[in-house]
């Protein structure tokens, strides 16, 4: 017959629930992969994980085992959640680099302001382009 220590259940049942969570949480979760817009231009995804993570357990039985047993059946359960929300975007457009929040605005204004300051960076760059040419 096995022997249990007081917490060896409640341990395991931790350390397998943790382990479960870590496989979800991934670095690609928080800074997302680089998507290039043009050939200056590049995106990166940021986004805030929060994570929720509860386990508890006892051990019980009737009063005839108590009497003649040293350990008890282990009863117990873990519950985990977790939310991913976008936070913002890392512009990066040759030399300049820069970091657009979108947590506090609409998805609608955020999505017009990422546009415009694209459209902006590409009209100077044929500006430039075209003042190069002269």
């Amino acid at each position: 017959m096995k022997e249990y220590s007081k917490n060896s259940s409640i341990d395991e049942l931790m350390k397998t629930s943790l382990d479960k969570v870590k496989t979800l949480m991934e670095t690609n979760t928080i800074v997302g992969e680089a998507i290039r817009i043009d050939d200056i231009t590049s995106v990166i995804p940021i986004s805030k994980a929060s994570v929720g993570f509860v386990v508890g357990g006892g051990e019980y039985a009737d009063k005839s085992t108590r009497r003649v047993a040293n350990h008890f059946p282990m009863a117990g359960g873990s519950g985990c959640g977790m939310s991913v929300t976008p936070v913002g975007f890392i512009v990066i457009q040759q030399d300049e680099v820069k970091f657009v929040d979108i947590e506090n605005k609409t998805t609608y204004q955020t999505i017009l302001n990422l546009v415009n300051s694209i459209v902006d960076k590409l009209k100077s760059n044929n500006k430039e382009e075209k003042d190069e040419k002269k």
